[in-house]
């Protein structure tokens, strides 16, 4: 694999962001990986892709869902 990224989102909703999160990790990806995992009111988001262009292009589906469920629970 050529890269992984990995990033640590701190929140008082983390267990409702991961739950609507979850489901996103049954979709297929075809050069990339993703991990979610919840630990101590945070979600851990490890992404690896085969190549630079899988890896850019799972980040940003990645970091938009993340953004747009940490803005839903801030309405």
């Amino acid at each position: 694999m050529k890269g992984c990224a990995e990033f640590a989102f701190e929140s008082a909703h983390a267990g409702v962001i991961y739950q609507a999160l979850a489901p996103e990790l049954e979709d297929e990806l075809h050069r990339s990986h993703v991990f979610l995992g919840l630990e101590d009111g945070s979600i851990r988001l490890k992404i690896w892709g085969e190549d630079t262009v899988s890896l850019r292009a799972a980040l940003n589906t990645w970091i938009r869902l993340v953004k747009i469920a940490f803005e839903m629970v801030s309405l």
